[in-house]
């Protein structure tokens, strides 16, 4: 009870400043605790992920390529490469077509809000450092009063200002540009994998069809030759 007493009065001293700057941190901690469930659920294992697709592809099972997309809902990449399976008899183009139309679909719901998160760090430096020349403006004006009790009661808040305002800008900051560059390496990573097995997913079918024409074509020569 005691730490939450000297720590509201710490926030108090802290001025105006101070306590927006406290707000804007809990909306930064609210953002990036949902931020980081959300990514977590539009993660895969994309290399495990892959290896099961890549043996339905070559065994031209598409139906179960797709079955397994729809397994991991949640998930961007199953959703991004589904939208080619979906095409698989089609052209190469209309492949990556449709893996580029969902990919442009999945790119907002990673980056959603997440650029709050440094915006609200800058502001609260900003704002600490704003408290703390109002802090020091305050001390300036305190010199002029004739009371040296007064004078120094004066003093000690303005020092208080200055220096919690700054404090607390700071405490508020390094976290939420912590998370943001912990977040923006998790959708890059995300990101790198539907660009990488998009391109991949495109090879595999089309080898699939090389694969199925030069069957047929085998089953033809052999039918003409009996």
């Amino acid at each position: 009870m005691g730490f939450l007493t000297d720590a509201g009065q710490f926030i108090i001293d802290g001025g105006t400043a101070g306590i927006i700057i406290i707000i804007g941190g809990f909306f930064a901690a609210g953002i990036a605790i949902e931020r980081l469930i959300r990514i977590r659920q539009y993660s895969v294992d994309s290399r495990a992920f892959m290896a099961k697709l890549k043996k339905y592809i070559l065994s031209d099972n598409i139906d179960r390529a797709i079955s397994l997309c729809n397994s991991k809902p949640g998930a961007l990449l199953p959703r991004v490469l589904k939208a080619g399976l979906t095409r698989a008899k089609d052209s190469e183009e209309d492949i990556q077509n449709a893996i580029d139309e969902a990919t442009l679909e999945a790119l907002p719901k990673l980056e959603a809000r997440s650029l709050y998160l440094p915006v609200l760090a800058n502001l609260a430096t900003l704002l600490g450092l704003f408290g703390t020349i109002v802090g020091l403006i305050m001390a300036f004006k305190g010199g002029d009063a004739v009371d040296a009790v007064q004078r120094q009661a004066f003093l000690q808040k303005a020092i208080a200002l200055a220096m919690n305002s700054t404090a607390l800008g700071i405490m508020v900051a390094m976290p939420a540009l912590f998370v943001n560059a912990l977040l923006q390496s998790r959708i890059n990573g995300i990101i790198a994998d539907i660009d990488q097995y998009s391109v991949k997913l495109i090879n595999l079918l089309s080898a699939s069809k090389k694969g199925g024409h030069a069957l047929a074509d085998g089953d033809d020569d052999a039918a003409a030759g009996e």
